[in-house]
């Protein structure tokens, strides 16, 4: 009776091919390249678009004109209606992704709601109002979410409870 030998070596070539193959892969890979901002025309000079943005209960009504960037809220200086930098910055979002925020004038009119649900509010109506200006810019305020209306609220209070889901402490004894 005669044991068949395996043989003492396996052929290497399939790794190589294999080896081969994910360095072509890897070189051959696209750089990544910054998305291509959308070209915004020029608003005409009395023209102007419209939106709303909400947020919570907090309701902005924006008009976006052309201009050299000014930004007011109920007719006061946006710097002094929102008075910290992130909050400055979350409005601005729309404006510095698109790439217009020095050639755009916002008057915007905000009520409910508390300060930081406003600013969110005004940046969902400036988003939506860059749109209706040029839809061309949808995809990008889109990818960065600035289109999604935030549908979280408060929880309504529920009789015996003292808060939506808080009961009244409870004594044993």
């Amino acid at each position: 009776m005669t044991i068949a030998k395996k043989p003492a070596h396996k052929k290497p070539v399939v790794r190589k091919r294999v080896a081969a193959k994910l360095q072509i892969q890897t070189a051959v890979q696209p750089i990544a390249v910054e998305e291509a901002k959308p070209h915004v025309p020029k608003i005409a000079p009395g023209k102007h678009f419209h939106a709303v943005g909400r947020r919570k209960t907090a309701v902005t009504q924006v008009l976006l004109s052309g201009g050299n960037g000014t930004i007011t809220v109920n007719e006061l200086p946006f710097e002094k209606y929102f008075a910290t930098e992130d909050l400055r910055v979350i409005v601005q979002q729309p404006l510095n992704a698109v790439g217009i925020l020095k050639s755009i004038n916002v008057r915007s009119k905000i009520h409910g709601g508390g300060i930081h649900a406003q600013a969110e509010s005004m940046r969902h109506a400036i988003a939506r109002a860059i749109i209706a200006m040029n839809p061309e810019s949808r995809r990008l305020l889109k990818k960065h979410g600035f289109l999604t209306r935030d549908p979280r609220v408060k929880e309504r209070k529920k009789p015996g409870l003292k808060r939506a889901r808080r009961a009244p402490q409870f004594s044993k004894r």
